[in-house]
């Protein structure tokens, strides 16, 4: 394992970081002790979130390496997914409870209205997935 990484209280905050981790080569730092990078499983790219191997919250797996002098936009949120819409109207629903134990279940966010008829599936992050694509283009990953 790398022993010469980037120490938390070192890292910028949606600063872009080449890393040594389990998954990514490429991480966007959240502020926190979590990377956002782009990971391929199963011959799918996604945006998904490593932590910092001193992390005292989670087992971290990240050994940032170098600053690329970069940072994420502030208008791009530092998350995997937006939330979660319904499959075929495409409006945003969350969950409550299950209706077993008094709750509302899916329901849809603009009007509040529970509907067992909702497909929800996870909004991802675009312009996070786009932004760090070409992280990964302009600095060979």
């Amino acid at each position: 394992m790398k022993t010469d990484y980037i120490k938390i209280p070192e890292c910028i905050n949606r600063g872009v970081y080449k890393i040594y981790s389990r998954n990514l080569a490429f991480g966007a730092f959240n502020g926190e002790s979590g990377f956002l990078g782009i990971r391929e499983k199963f011959g799918q790219r996604y945006i998904f979130t490593e932590y910092h191997r001193d992390s005292s919250e989670t087992y971290g797996t990240v050994n940032p390496i170098e600053y690329l002098g970069l940072n994420v936009p502030d208008n791009i949120p530092l998350v995997e997914y937006l939330g979660s819409q319904d499959q075929i109207t495409k409006r945003a629903v969350e969950f409550d409870s299950p209706v077993s134990e008094g709750g509302k279940g899916w329901y849809y966010l603009d009007d509040g209205k529970a509907d067992q008829n909702i497909r929800p599936v996870a909004v991802g992050n675009p312009e996070l997935f786009n932004f760090m694509d070409q992280v990964e283009k302009n600095h060979g990953g």
